[in-house]
């Protein structure tokens, strides 16, 4: 029995291993555990602009850094970036879990990068002076699972489609706190290959994107 450990900063690690470890075809493999920090951002590239446009029919974006925000969070960030004494809200309709939106000047989500799918509301530019609800519910945490995936099993299946998932769970500590993820049950999955010569495990979301640890420290454990 074979124990390989993987450390990196990245979604991405792999390493190879010399000389190939040679294992009987009947092998199969687990996730033994998971150690990083949850800094995975809600605001990032590709997701961190929103725009506006005053009386003059003037426009000027916003730039949100990178990071984990709440509602409250973004919206001080964002009246705090206001030019003059031009006033924003942003805040949550805890019954329909939609988001509410008001500012002095006109709110332009047609700007690339833009945070409306964030807040739930359409790519659309929103009148002055005015109360807006979202279309859809608020979606300010992007990463409802993490999947673990690796290039050496074979057995597991995403809507209906062959992948490598080893293992996936969701994140149940706060922005900030540790995540350790160590299986109850473990759950073991055929080799694809009895030599293994390089082992890569990859971080992805629901969505299958890559999940951004921010160069947080990750352990990742095999068995």
């Amino acid at each position: 029995m074979y124990t390989i450990t993987l450390n990196g900063n990245s979604s991405e690690l792999s390493c190879d291993i010399f000389p190939p470890l040679e294992v009987k075809k009947t092998s199969q493999l687990c996730l033994l555990s998971l150690y990083t920090n949850n800094s995975i951002p809600n605001i990032e590239t590709g997701c961190n602009t929103i725009g506006f446009k005053n009386d003059k029919d003037e426009r000027y974006n916003i730039v949100i850094p990178t990071g984990t925000y709440e509602l409250v969070s973004l919206a001080t960030y964002i009246q705090e970036k206001m030019p003059g004494s031009i006033r924003f809200e942003l805040k949550a309709d805890y019954n329909t879990l939609k988001c509410l939106m008001k500012c002095d000047d006109k709110i332009d989500f047609t700007v690339p990068n833009n945070i409306s799918k964030l807040l739930g509301f359409e790519h659309l530019e929103y009148n002055a002076n005015t109360a807006h609800e979202s279309l859809n519910i608020v979606h300010i945490m992007k990463v409802n699972s993490i999947k673990i995936e690796c290039n050496l099993i074979s057995g597991s299946f995403n809507n209906g489609e062959p992948d490598r998932t080893i293992h996936e769970f969701s994140p149940t500590v706060a922005p900030g706190y540790k995540i350790c993820e160590v299986p109850v049950h473990s759950v073991f999955y055929p080799l694809i290959d009895s030599s293994v010569s390089k082992v890569s495990v990859t971080l992805k979301d629901q969505d299958n994107n890559l999940i951004n640890l921010r160069g947080e420290p990750i352990t990742v454990r095999l068995q």
